[in-house]
């Protein structure tokens, strides 16, 4: 077989530019996935609660004043919270029913909301939820 003379150029692929704000879907819901399952069983631990409290903190930024999905966002920081207090008393975290309940409807209904937000506002977001951190050193609850 006669070999060609025209030298053939190696395919490069070019790099992409994403958006500013632009997320990976598993990347970005997997967190509070794996949280709501870790709810129940034994290695639930400090991470899973605070990806928990992250989603819900997003949600309660990024939802204009009077929206249906601020109260659902509200329930779960106040169950994250309690769960906080007692891990503080009894030096591990647990979650009684009424918490997980609200965590695990809230963290769907929370997912549901934050998949049809524009890009744009949860970098927004994220970017308030840092420079508060770093003025700070908590997030507010």
């Amino acid at each position: 077989m006669a070999k060609t003379k025209k030298p053939r150029k190696a395919y490069r692929p070019k790099p992409c530019v994403l958006p500013l704000g632009m997320r990976k879907a598993i990347a970005f819901e997997m967190p509070g996935f794996q949280a709501s399952v870790a709810l129940g069983m034994a290695h639930l631990d400090e991470q899973h609660i605070y990806d928990l409290l992250s989603n819900a903190d997003m949600v309660r930024r990024i939802a204009p004043d009077g929206h249906e999905i601020l109260p659902i966002a509200n329930d779960m920081v106040q169950a994250i919270a309690e769960i906080q207090a007692r891990a503080q008393r009894l030096g591990k975290f647990g979650v009684n029913g009424d918490e997980m309940r609200v965590l695990r409807d809230g963290i769907g209904k929370t997912m549901v909301y934050l998949r049809a937000v524009p890009n744009v506002d949860i970098s927004r977001a994220a970017s308030a939820a840092l420079a508060e951190f770093d003025r700070t050193g908590v997030l507010r609850v």
